[in-house]
């Protein structure tokens, strides 16, 4: 049996460094998807509260600031801004995938949360894989396997950035037949150029490596992203989100580069490989109306369910891998 989705992959400038605000928006977004019918949203690498793209320039007083501002601007997996986001895709009966920075205590982690359509928090996975920037700011999670979460929209999983073309990870969820993939980017001030380690090059491998539909969110970096600092790599937004189906080719034509908005589409999920129908692409709105009633379904969970800090994990041992695959 098939069924049709709609799925969103939103493409943004995040509120920089401004937790209360990036909440708001992240509502929003939520909103404004299910408005268009979408049954899952998805949200670039650490969207919450931006990407720490100063840790690029060389200079110790605006990386002090910003590594602090970028601590006490985290979330908790807990606090009342979660539940704010988990309320909202509740309300409006969606599935909700988000990157964001967690703090417990003192550090910081890259982690990623699964929402599903009636509000519960299915799990928060804390990247492991981290490069030698991110580890200056982000603590390093427990190594562990993603899972795949089986519910009445399809098999859905999530990675952010570069652990997508991690062998070991996407095995994983291969193995446990995924339909739907959350690529996870957080763009890049000098646009996505060409190359085996590009999202666009690494969200299409997958696409075609898996035989999943793959979502491909990404955030824009635009002049607000260096609030004041000079701007080393570009002087124009740069950021381009993707759907893309199990062969490879786009699902539906992408929004301009760096343009704010969400991707749109209808995908066909069933027992063969994926196939899709183009469907539309979006500026995304900031004024809402009228929810839609909540969506409510019955979900099945996927093997591997451990307690405690990173739910839905299985442990793996850490490998290295010929070529030197980097994480960002």
């Amino acid at each position: 049996m098939r069924i049709t989705v709609r799925v969103a992959a939103v493409q943004a400038e995040p509120s920089w460094l401004r937790l209360s605000d990036g909440v708001e928006q992240v509502v929003e977004l939520v909103e404004a998807a299910a408005m268009r019918g979408a049954r899952l949203i998805a949200f670039p690498e650490a969207f919450l509260p931006g990407y720490p793209w100063w840790r690029w320039i060389d200079t110790n007083q605006w990386n002090v600031e910003y590594s602090t501002r970028c601590r006490e601007n985290s979330m908790t997996r807990d606090g009342a801004e979660m539940r704010a986001i988990t309320a909202a895709a509740a309300a409006n009966g969606i599935h909700v995938v988000l990157g964001f920075g967690e703090r417990q205590e003192r550090r910081i982690y890259l982690s990623q949360a699964v929402i599903d359509d009636s509000g519960e928090l299915l799990s928060v996975r804390r990247k492991a894989g981290l490069n030698s920037i991110e580890r200056k700011i982000f603590a390093s999670g427990t190594p562990n396997l993603p899972a795949v979460h089986h519910t009445p929209i399809g098999k859905y999983g999530a990675l952010s950035g570069q652990e997508n073309q991690r062998p070991l990870l996407t095995r994983a969820l291969r193995a446990d037949e995924e339909q739907i993939h959350v690529a996870a980017w957080p763009a890049n001030p000098a646009a996505d150029a060409s190359g085996p380690d590009s999202p666009t090059t690494v969200s299409r491998m997958y696409a075609l490596e898996v035989g999943a539909f793959v979502l491909a969110p990404t955030a824009v970096i635009g002049p607000a992203a260096w609030g004041g600092m000079p701007r080393p790599h570009t002087t124009t937004p740069t950021g381009s989100a993707h759907i893309y189906a199990a062969d490879g080719s786009e699902v539906v034509t992408p929004l301009p580069e760096g343009e704010d908005g969400i991707l749109y589409a209808d995908l066909e999920i069933g027992t063969a490989n994926a196939n899709g129908t183009q469907c539309e692409s979006t500026r995304a709105p900031r004024e809402r109306k009228d929810a839609p009633p909540a969506r409510r379904g019955s979900r099945r969970a996927a093997a591997g369910w451990q307690s405690g800090p990173d739910r839905w994990a299985l442990p793996m041992s850490l490998v290295s891998y010929p070529g030197g695959i980097t994480a960002c």
